[in-house]
C-alpha cells in the first residue's frame, strides 16, 4: 500500500511500480543475448557427420543402386560390421559394401528386391569427434524407395583400384535400354551399350594415367543416372618404403561355375630390408562364406623372400558377383589385394583350363626374379610361378657341367662293355668245333 500525502488517504497497489526498469545500455544488448542463447540451444543439434547420397536426393527407385558419402572426423574405421539397414525399424538383409577414399567413407547398397517404403541406414559403435568432444552416438540416415522402377543397377557403386577394372550393369526394366558412358581423360571405355530386358554386361575400363586419380564415371539411361566414384590408387613407391611387403598381383579375378571349387596361387613379397614376423590374414565379410586362404599365419617372411599364398574358392549355388579384399597384417604394417568373384551357371573356361587345378597368377618379373637356364642353378630355393621355376636370388653358371651326368655316362659305357664281353664269351663257349679230317673221310 502507498500513502497519498496530499489526500491523507490510501490508494490501491500501483502495478506499474512492480516493473523492472533496466538501464538503456542493457536493453540494447538483449538481441545479442537472444542470438547467443539460440546458438547454444541449436549447436548440439548440428551433426558432426555429413551423410550425403550421391544422387542428391533421399528417394530411390526400386532396384536402384544406392551410393552415399560419409564425411567426418572419425576415430575408428567404418566397416561392414558397423552398418545396419532397417525398414520401418525392422532390421533387413541387403547387399552392400563400405570403403574409404581420401579420408571419406563411401557406401553402396543394391536395392534389388526391396519394396517401396521408408528405410534407414544406421552406423553403430563408431567413435568420432563432435566439436571438441568424442561421441559414440549412432549415425542415422533415412531414405525412401518409391513405386517407380530403375532402368538398371550398377555394381559396384564405388571402386578402389590400382589398375584396369570393370563395372557390371543389369537391365531390370521390362524393355531394351541404352546406357551412355561418360568418363574423364583418366579412363578409356566404350561410349554406350545396349541391354535387353534382364541382360547383364560388364563394362571394361582402361587407365590412361600413372598417377593417383579420383573421378566419377557417369552412366545414364532414359530414366536412371549414376555417378560411380572411382579412386585409382597407385602408391607403389610409398608402399614399398613404408609397408615392407605386398601381394602380387594386386587384383585377382576368378570366374567359375556355380557349386564348384577353384584354386589360385599368388605371392606375398617382402619389399623391405628387414624380416617381418607374425603376419596374419583377414578376409572381407562378403567373401568369407566362399573363400579360404593358406597359410593363415606366416611366422617369418625374410628380407627379399616371397611366400606362396593359396586361395581356395567354393562358389555359391546361385549366380552372383562379389568383390572384397584379403589383407595381410603385421605390427604397424598392412597390405591387401582385391578379389573379384563371378559365379556363373554352366560356366566354361575360355582357355580350356581345369577349374580343379591350381593356377599360379604371379609372374617371375613381378617378384623381380630370374628364370635360370639349363646350365645355371639358383643360389637359393626357387619358387613356382606362372612361367615355371623362378629364382629370387642369383643364377650361377654350372662350371664343367654336372658331375652327376658324367658318372651316369661312364656307368652306361661300362655296362655296355660288360654286356659285350659276356655275349662274346657265351657265344664262343657254345659254338661247335669243326674237324676237317672227319669231314674229308666222309667224302
Amino acid at each position: 500500500m502507498i500513502i497519498d500525502g496530499e489526500n491523507g488517504g490510501t490508494v490501491s497497489h500501483n502495478k506499474k511500480l512492480n516493473r523492472v526498469i533496466l538501464p538503456n545500455n542493457i536493453l540494447s544488448l538483449k538481441p545479442v543475448f537472444i542470438l547467443i542463447l539460440l546458438l547454444i540451444l541449436f549447436f548440439p543439434l548440428v551433426s558432426a557427420v555429413e551423410f550425403d547420397f550421391n544422387k542428391g536426393t533421399d528417394s530411390f527407385a526400386q532396384g536402384e543402386t544406392l551410393v552415399a558419402k560419409i564425411s567426418g572426423n572419425f576415430l575408428d574405421q567404418i566397416t561392414r560390421d558397423n552398418v545396419f539397414f532397417y525398414k520401418d525399424h525392422v532390421k533387413i538383409p541387403i547387399t552392400y559394401e563400405v570403403g574409404k577414399i581420401n579420408n571419406e567413407f563411401y557406401l553402396y547398397a543394391l536395392l534389388v528386391g526391396k519394396t517401396p517404403g521408408n528405410y534407414s541406414i544406421i552406423i553403430k559403435d563408431i567413435r568420432y569427434m563432435q566439436g571438441v568432444q568424442e561421441s559414440r552416438e549412432d549415425i542415422s540416415k533415412g531414405f525412401t524407395i518409391t513405386e517407380a522402377t530403375a532402368d538398371f543397377y550398377v555394381k559396384p557403386g564405388f571402386l578402389i583400384t590400382p589398375q584396369g577394372f570393370f563395372l557390371e550393369v543389369q537391365n531390370i526394366f521390362d524393355k531394351k535400354i541404352f546406357i551412355s558412358i561418360a568418363v574423364s581423360e583418366s579412363f578409356s571405355s566404350q561410349d554406350s551399350l545396349e541391354l535387353l530386358s534382364g541382360e547383364t554386361k560388364k563394362i571394361n575400363f582402361r587407365l590412361n594415367t600413372e598417377n593417383q586419380a579420383f573421378e566419377n564415371i557417369k552412366l545414364t539411361s532414359e530414366n536412371t543416372t549414376y555417378f560411380v566414384p572411382i579412386f585409382v590408387d597407385k602408391p607403389e613407391k610409398i608402399e614399398e618404403e613404408t609397408i615392407g611387403f605386398k601381394f602380387l598381383p594386386k587384383i585377382v579375378s576368378v570366374s567359375m561355375a556355380t557349386d564348384t571349387d577353384s584354386k589360385r596361387i599368388i605371392y606375398l613379397l617382402n619389399t623391405g630390408s628387414l624380416d617381418i614376423k607374425n603376419i596374419s590374414f583377414s578376409i572381407s565379410p562378403v567373401l568369407e562364406p566362399y573363400v579360404t586362404i593358406s597359410p593363415k599365419i606366416i611366422d617369418n617372411l625374410g628380407n627379399g623372400s616371397a611366400k606362396q599364398i593359396e586361395i581356395v574358392v567354393n562358389s555359391a549355388e546361385e549366380e552372383m558377383i562379389l568383390e572384397g579384399e584379403i589383407t595381410a597384417r603385421a605390427v604397424n604394417l598392412t597390405s591387401s589385394f582385391i578379389l573379384n568373384l563371378d559365379f556363373v551357371k554352366d560356366y566354361i573356361p575360355t582357355n580350356g583350363t581345369d577349374e580343379k587345378e591350381e593356377i599360379v597368377l604371379t609372374t617371375c618379373s613381378q617378384l623381380n626374379g630370374t628364370i635360370c637356364t639349363d646350365k645355371q642353378k639358383c643360389t637359393s630355393d626357387p619358387v613356382n610361378v606362372a612361367q615355371g621355376i623362378c629364382c629370387l636370388a642369383k643364377c650361377e653358371q654350372i662350371e664343367g657341367g654336372s658331375s652327376t651326368g658324367k658318372y651316369i655316362g661312364w656307368g652306361i659305357v661300362i655296362v655296355i662293355i660288360l654286356l659285350l664281353f659276356w655275349f662274346f664269351k657265351r657265344y664262343k663257349r657254345v659254338r661247335p668245333k669243326v674237324d676237317l679230317l672227319k669231314i674229308g673221310q666222309k667224302r
